[in-house]
């Protein structure tokens, strides 16, 4: 299911900020290989969330070859650092060598394993936690948020629309991981959150006690 019209699509795509060679290679090799990114609509959110409450501690559930941490990795400036995740090694030896070549390696520290476990034994509280794990272990996320995730600070949750499967009965233990998710974001008192139906939808929560 399509979330936005393709021509809206194409037009916010328009008045996206240009990329420079590393971003439009990473964009290009997700491309070719249809590995699944942000984009540049939801890096552009991600970066201005990030950069609208001054955050220079930023942990990420699931990196892939690092498309997201280019975005963090820019709004936290020098003295910040992110924290960039994934299970594979090959992917975070891309995220090197890509976050490398656009001199951003230094704010990056590289973690390979289980997003969920390594937050769970990082020292926090982080400015941003931002979830983008496979689907089915979404629900696990928000306890984690609320012990690592400083009041005033964002859960960013990626693929929350989950291609609009979410509008039908799950079948799936991915929609269910989503739907469940969602329903514990609604019900919480100490987040207030909004689903943006931005490419496949994006929920902003902030941590509010």
């Amino acid at each position: 299911m399509e979330i936005t019209h393709p021509r809206i699509e194409e037009y916010l795509r328009s008045l996206a900020p240009p990329a420079d060679p590393v971003r439009e290679e990473m964009e290009r090799l997700a491309e070719a290989h249809r590995f699944p990114i942000i984009g540049p609509l939801v890096g552009q959110l991600c970066y201005i969330l990030a950069r609208s409450i001054r955050a220079r501690s930023i942990f990420e559930c699931g990196s892939g070859f690092g498309y997201s941490t280019w975005w963090f990795a820019h709004a936290v400036g020098e003295e910040g650092h992110v924290v960039h995740t994934d299970g594979s090694v090959g992917n975070s030896a891309q995220a090197r060598d890509f976050l490398a070549r656009a001199g951003l390696a230094s704010r990056v520290r590289f973690e390979i394993g289980d997003a969920r476990e390594i937050l769970a034994r990082a020292e926090g509280p982080f400015d941003v936690i931002f979830n983008d794990i496979d689907k089915e272990g979404y629900p696990e996320i928000l306890p984690l948020a609320r012990a690592k995730l400083r009041v005033g600070g964002l859960l960013i949750c990626d693929n929350m629309l989950w291609y609009g499967r979410v509008v039908a009965p799950a079948e799936d233990p991915d929609t269910r991981g989503v739907e469940e998710l969602t329903r514990l974001l609604r019900e919480a008192a100490d987040f207030a959150t909004t689903l943006i139906p931005m490419r496949d939808g994006v929920t902003v929560s902030l941590r509010i006690g």
